[in-house]
């Protein structure tokens, strides 16, 4: 048994949060694998039963902590193995949430992993502790709302970078660098130096990214076909978007889509509702 469960944020977490998700895992005679793939959004991931596993691209296993912090990912980290009962519980940061809500720049974060306990101390701990006595997701989401509602009623103003690099996230947009250099009063080099040092990506890569996870959302929530899916995103021809899949998953589209199970949990089924999701099993 695979099940996730995703819900919208309160509307005053909207512009931080773009989702609270859980995972249940029931594996008892063979482990669930999942691909990692590169990712805009920040994750704060709690494990709240099981030992998951991340097999790194190195070669390296480990564990996954109690409270693991991902920042912005620009390639896949490896595969996650999951065995026996597991039960994780994920809030869903939008690419600039951390400066917002904890005034930490997303460039700190970029292709990092942490241990969320030694980024954002006891308050974090406190969560996850309250987070494994709750009885539902339903539950889960209340609590992690009135743990993040005051971060939102005192957040920090987007810089002038992150205000700019907000329109590459717009559905369709077709924002060239240079204009918003332009807008930002800026030479292109300049403003490609400034992203860098406030969001830890450059500033054409980050559209390609947003570009790549619409791709995925556009493929779960239609039956529309790559190819057009590819011509509606821009994307030069299918074998470009290909060669973009393999470099932000490592594998081809369809292979990735089966594969990275309840990545992206918001373009899985509804809302609180509790959805099967396709897994990739392997033998024990």
């Amino acid at each position: 048994m695979h099940t996730i469960q995703s819900a919208i944020p309160d509307a005053r977490l909207r512009p931080f949060i773009r989702c609270f998700a859980q995972r249940e895992i029931s594996a008892q005679s063979s482990s669930v694998v999942e691909s990692t793939m590169a990712s805009l959004e920040h994750i704060a991931s709690f494990r709240l039963g099981g030992q998951p596993t991340i097999d790194h691209c190195s070669g390296m296993s480990t564990v996954v902590p109690d409270i693991h912090f991902f920042g912005t990912q620009t390639r896949s980290l490896g595969y996650f193995s999951f065995t026996g009962s597991v039960l994780t519980f994920g809030i869903f940061l939008k690419p600039f949430a951390s400066w917002e809500l904890f005034r930490i720049p997303p460039a700190e974060f970029a292709d990092q992993t942490f241990v969320g306990r030694e980024v954002f101390g006891p308050w974090i701990t406190g969560l996850w502790q309250k987070l494994g006595e709750c009885e539902t997701f339903r539950d889960r989401v209340q609590l992690a709302t009135e743990t993040l509602l005051p971060f939102a009623g005192h957040a920090t103003a987007q810089t002038a970078t992150m205000a700019a690099a907000r329109s590459l996230l717009e559905v369709q947009s077709g924002m060239r660098i240079e204009h918003l250099a332009r807008a930002s009063y800026m030479t292109v080099r300049s403003f490609e130096r400034k992203f860098v040092r406030d969001i830890g990506v450059p500033p054409k890569l980050f559209g390609r990214l947003r570009r790549f996870q619409m791709a995925l959302d556009r493929k779960r929530t239609s039956r529309t076909r790559w190819l057009d899916v590819a011509h509606d995103l821009g994307y030069f021809d299918q074998m470009h978007m290909v060669k973009e899949f393999r470099g932000f998953g490592g594998e081809a589209p369809n292979r990735l889509l089966q594969s990275c199970g309840d990545y992206q949990p918001w373009s899985i089924g509804e809302p609180l509702s509790l959805n099967t999701v396709t897994n990739h099993l392997k033998s024990e």
